[in-house]
Formats: C-alpha cells, structure tokens, sequence
C-alpha cells in the first residue's frame, strides 16, 4: 500500500507517526504547491516539549494543520493555488485557519464525526463567500489505519473518556475502533515505536492486522 500512496499523504503518514512516537495526538499534516511540491509540514505537538522553528508546542493548540498553515512563506506562492493534506478531518479552530488561510482545497484521509468541522462549510455568511474544495476520504483502509492510530492511544489514558468518544468513531470507522482496540490488547503498536520501524513498515504490519481482525 505505501508504494500507491502519493508523496504528501506518504510525509503526511510520516508525520502522524512521529507524533505517535513523541506521546502527541497521532496526526500530520503538509501544505503542497499546486505543482504537487510539500512547501509546509506539520505535525500535532500538543505534548511535545520542543518544537522545529516557527512550530507551535506544548499547548492545546499545536494541531498538525495549524503547524502546517502558520509555517507555510507565503511570499513566493499564490495560496489560492495551494492545497492542505491532513491524516484527519480538521477540528474547528484547524478548519478556521484552512478557511482564512487563503488555501482553496482540503483533502483529509479519516473521518472524525467528534471534533471533524468540515460541515462548518456554509454555515455562515462567511464561511460561504469562498469557493472551497474539500475531498472525503481517498482509501477505506488507510482511513482504518489511522482511526486504530488514535483509538490504541486514547486508551492508553482515561479509559471512561475514551470509550465515549470512539462510540461516535464507531459511526464512520467501526473497524478502525476494533483494530485500535485489538492493538492495545496486544501492545504491538508500541512495540513498533519502541523498535523504531519506520512509516511504511508500520503501515505495511498494520495492513495485516486488518486481515486479521476482520
């Protein structure tokens, strides 16, 4: 699967788990030219207690997009032209800053029907003034991927809070709720970090565990 993954969701991917492996919410992000270059990469660091230059840390606010969007140089580019990729559907202060970025199109490869905001679309006068693109999900199966990402590390803190929360994940990704749940019982996601494998062999072992768990 990884080899049929286009460059900006293979680095969004990459930054997902890198986030993953620093203890922050597993999400990535990039900014690409209209040509298809990554001209701005971000990643969620909620958790983090460092950050590369100009990125958000530490605070409720370093969410992937926001770190993608307040570190793209707008001098040499037309926003208008540029598009965000994101792992997950943006939450409504990411969806705002998409909205005023000045950035016309959207992709994002997992539904969050909790804090996803895309549906903010139109709701106001503004939010209906400009013409925006959003593309759903491309891959069931990456979708399954990222939603395990998330549920194996929310249950690794408030347990109660947790299982609130991926009741509403079940709606849209009831295997990726199960993967998630499967790969806490065994800890294999952590033993992935903990040996260092790279983005697309993690990928790839999860690929089998949804063979597995189906």
């Amino acid at each position: 699967m990884w080899e049929t993954l286009s460059p900006p969701w293979q680095a969004c991917l990459e930054l997902a788990w890198e986030a993953y492996c620093d203890d922050s919410i597993p999400i990535g992000a990039v900014v690409t030219g209209a040509d298809g270059v990554i001209i701005a990469r971000g990643r969620n660091r909620i958790h983090d207690k460092r950050g590369a230059d100009g990125h958000i840390y530490g605070n409720p606010l370093a969410h992937a997009e926001a770190n993608a969007l307040v570190t793209l140089d707008y001098h040499p580019i037309d926003p208008h032209t540029c598009i965000l990729y994101t792992t997950t559907e943006p939450c409504p202060m990411c969806m705002g800053m998409f909205y005023m970025s000045g950035l016309r199109t959207l992709h994002y490869a997992c539904r969050d029907p909790f804090a996803g905001s895309v549906n903010l679309l139109g709701t106001t006068p503004y939010l209906s003034r400009k013409l925006i693109k959003v593309f759903d999900p491309p891959d069931p199966t990456l979708e399954i991927l990222i939603m395990s990402m998330h549920v194996e590390m929310n249950l690794f803190g408030d347990a109660r809070c947790a299982q609130s929360l991926h009741a509403v994940w079940r709606s849209v990704a009831p295997e990726g709720v199960r993967l998630g749940e499967a790969l806490h019982r065994s800890g294999e996601l952590r033993r992935m970090r903990e040996m260092g494998l790279p983005t697309a062999n993690v990928i790839e072992k999860l690929i089998g565990y949804i063979e597995t768990h189906r």
